[in-house]
């Protein structure tokens, strides 16, 4: 029986690459970006091995935009076995100066999304049980200067995660999360100011993990694929770091 997963933000970054690891003939991946073309890209190389994959255009942030892509999805299936809540954004300031738009897109974005696509899954997911994994952070257990507003999605990321696994528990649903240091993602990338030496900046980065070095997309694409299949049957509301050991 194949296998149907909804991963939000996979037109890029930790997203595609979790759908790309997707890509096999047992799995139809739906790939849900706000950036359509990116998410066609996507399902573009998922495709040309050969394998499934459905490209969806939806602002996670909005609801209305989240009821139109499950009725999408409902056209295909009645069914989700994996949903990866991946969409994330990261804007910091000066709490003294932070403005109440950054503040209100940081929380839509980061912390609504999840509950928005968590609940319309609910459906799809009742009658056979699956697996949801969102994306939490570092930041969910510690901040930084300028980072308190990030800090607080991200922890609010956490604790949603502990309630939904509660909640959905009688349902056979797990629902877990991964919690990444620094990755080498676009969204990094966007975050160097030095945009001519991105690739010094992100060494840089990386020497404030105990590892010395800055995770790669797959790194925390695995631990997703782990949290989600039954290799990690008996495992809901765990937050799993995957940190080169910055948080021990």
């Amino acid at each position: 029986m194949k296998k149907f997963i909804l991963i939000t933000g996979s037109g890029s970054g930790i997203g595609k690459e979790t759908a790309l690891s997707y890509s096999n003939k047992k799995n139809i991946v739906f790939v849900a970006d706000l950036d359509y073309d990116s998410a066609l890209e996507t399902v573009k190389i998922i495709q040309s091995k050969g394998n499934q994959a459905i490209a969806l255009e939806v602002n996670v942030a909005n609801a209305s935009s989240v009821d139109d892509m499950f009725k999408k999805i409902q056209k295909h299936t009645k069914r989700i076995d994996i949903l990866v809540n991946n969409v994330g954004i990261e804007l910091t300031g000066d709490l003294s100066s932070f403005s109440l738009n950054k503040y209100n897109q940081l929380f839509d974005v980061n912390v609504k999304s999840v509950f928005l696509c968590s609940q319309k899954v609910l459906p799809f997911m009742k009658k056979n049980g699956g697996s949801i994994v969102n994306l939490a952070s570092v930041a969910s257990f510690k901040t930084w200067p300028e980072y308190g507003v990030y800090s607080a999605t991200k922890a609010a990321v956490a604790g949603l995660t502990k309630g939904f696994a509660l909640d959905y528990i009688e349902f056979n649903i797990r629902v877990n999360a991964v919690a990444p240091a620094i990755v080498d993602t676009p969204m990094t990338d966007r975050a160097i100011i030095d945009k001519n030496n991105i690739k010094e900046e992100k060494k840089k980065k990386g020497l404030v993990h105990p590892m010395k070095r800055i995770a790669k997309p797959k790194e925390v694409a695995n631990a997703i694929k782990f949290l989600a299949s039954k290799k990690s049957s008996f495992t809901t509301g765990t937050i799993l770091l995957v940190d080169g050991g910055l948080l021990a």
